[in-house]
């Protein structure tokens, strides 16, 4: 190589080097880890002058956040001599932490071993600092109770906080990735659309939406939607935040119910005293005009029938009354199965006497010895007859209706104790979903002349007992209706 080829060679690396030196940081170190040489970057980050540098080895940057075995693996890369690549966090000279990406080149002898390493950096404290950051406000996102969720404006899951995970029992590895549509709705109610169309428009939406967890149980969440943006220029994602309110719902609509009923009684209370004194007014003169005539009298078939009537109207200001105007638990041990059976006699009696043609077959299946409970028998009583001439009536007087009566184990989800069950299936027509919602609500009646108070009463009445109803119906096949006493019981 001549001396003008050298000069050109020599200015290469001389310009290889200034660009090194203004953009990375660099430092070499002989086969025992001496510093020999630093850039100014190197000392600029480290806050260490080069004298302060040369001659020592790079435990006076470390910052004592890596383990040993990561330290001793990257001189055992390094010494076998392999390249090591990795991120480090050092620590400068007046103790504020910065990160670098690293890259130590070992140069080789004629023998294969290492006699210098250099080592280029980076600096990617920033980039750390905003990782720590994403990572910190992730950590309290997943210690929120509400179900947050990131999706894209195709409604595409791309973010899935622990909230959600115990909500909708969905993993975020599970949820990511998957369109929301599917994987929360059963069906898209008609708001969700209008909740996209305000979002779009103003930013944000707010409102309440049914919801589908991965068990399949429907829930009802209170939604916040806020369009973000990450960074300025990026594409724009749907902040989600989602709170579970279907007990709150359910408690409010109770509240509601009892209050409607409550407002049933005190018009019941008004209608009987407004009636039932003219009532009395109207029987007694009906028999005064009876003992007035003859036995042969051809008007007395009317007049009967005016008393009859009378009598009628009468009974039915009382039964409006026992169904509006929650009565006073009396509770006492008792036989669970006299009480059933009661009710289903009554109802046998009154069906079949005043229906012709009925075909319909009311089963009791009870066990052979008795259930002894503490119950207030009248009440009980009331509601399964309430039941069974409900299931008749759903009949169109043609089938069967099964009355049953059992002991069920103790649920370990719900923490109860044995429970008495009593269950009321029927063949009929079945109730649709839409009504299932409503049936229990005072004055809500899918049969002609019904009053809508009959399940309310039975509700309350279970309730009173610490228990609860349940009700399963497909519609043109039958219901069941299930009362559930979760009571200490005596066989």
């Amino acid at each position: 190589m001549n001396s003008s080829e050298l000069e050109s060679s020599l200015k290469e690396v001389a310009d290889i080097k200034f660009a090194l030196d203004q953009s990375t940081i660099v430092a070499i170190t002989d086969q025992r880890g001496i510093i020999n040489y630093v850039n100014d970057e190197f000392c600029r980050i480290s806050k260490y002058s080069r004298e302060q540098l040369l001659g020592q080895d790079h435990r006076i940057i470390n910052s004592g956040y890596h383990p040993k075995e990561f330290i001793r693996d990257l001189w055992t890369t390094i010494a076998g001599g392999k390249v090591w690549k990795g991120e480090l966090k050092n620590r400068a000279s007046d103790g504020t932490i910065y990160w670098v990406d690293t890259t130590i080149v070992p140069f080789l002898d004629a023998d294969g071993k290492p006699y210098q390493y250099v080592a280029i950096r980076h600096d990617i404290t920033r980039r750390k600092l905003a990782e720590e950051e994403i990572s910190r406000q992730a950590t309290l996102l997943n210690e929120a109770h509400d179900a947050i969720m990131v999706r894209d404006l195709d409604d595409t899951i791309v973010y899935w906080n622990k909230g959600a995970e115990l909500l909708y029992g969905w993993t975020a590895q599970e949820a990511i990735g998957k369109p929301a549509r599917t994987l929360l709705f059963e069906e898209l109610p008609p708001e969700f659309e209008q909740a996209k169309s305000q979002l779009e428009t103003t930013g944000h939406w707010r409102g309440e939406l049914t919801q589908t967890t991965k068990s399949g149980r429907a829930i009802i969440v209170e939604c916040r939607w806020t369009l973000v943006r990450a960074v300025p220029g990026a594409d724009a994602q749907k902040l989600v935040v989602n709170t579970d309110i279907t007990e709150e719902t359910r408690l409010r609509n109770e509240l509601q119910q009892a209050a409607q009923l409550s407002l049933v009684g005190e018009l019941a209370a008004g209608l009987a005293h407004e009636i039932k004194n003219p009532l009395a007014g109207i029987q007694g003169v009906v028999d005064i005009l009876l003992r007035r005539r003859d036995a042969h009298d051809p008007d007395n078939e009317a007049l009967k029938g005016i008393r009859s009537e009378v009598a009628r109207i009468d009974q039915t200001v009382r039964a409006l009354l026992d169904r509006a105007r929650p009565r006073v638990l009396i509770t006492k041990e008792c036989s669970l199965t006299d009480v059933v059976r009661r009710a289903v006699n009554v109802a046998r009696a009154q069906v079949f006497g005043r229906v012709e043609g009925n075909r319909i077959n009311v089963r009791l299946n009870a066990p052979a010895q008795p259930i002894i409970a503490s119950i207030d028998a009248a009440q009980i009583e009331d509601a399964v007859l309430n039941l069974i001439i409900n299931a008749i009536q759903a009949s169109d007087n043609e089938g069967a209706v099964n009355v049953s009566l059992f002991c069920s184990p103790a649920d370990e989800t719900n923490d109860q104790t044995e429970e008495v069950v009593i269950e009321v299936s029927d063949q009929g027509r079945g109730i649709s979903e839409e009504n299932l919602a409503r049936i229990f609500h005072p004055f809500f009646t899918t049969t002609a002349g019904g009053t809508g108070l009959g399940l309310p009463a039975v509700r309350r009445i279970a309730r009173a007992h610490s228990g609860r109803v349940d009700v399963k119906s497909v519609l043109g096949e039958g219901s069941t209706f299930t009362i559930h006493l979760p009571l200490a019981v005596h066989h």
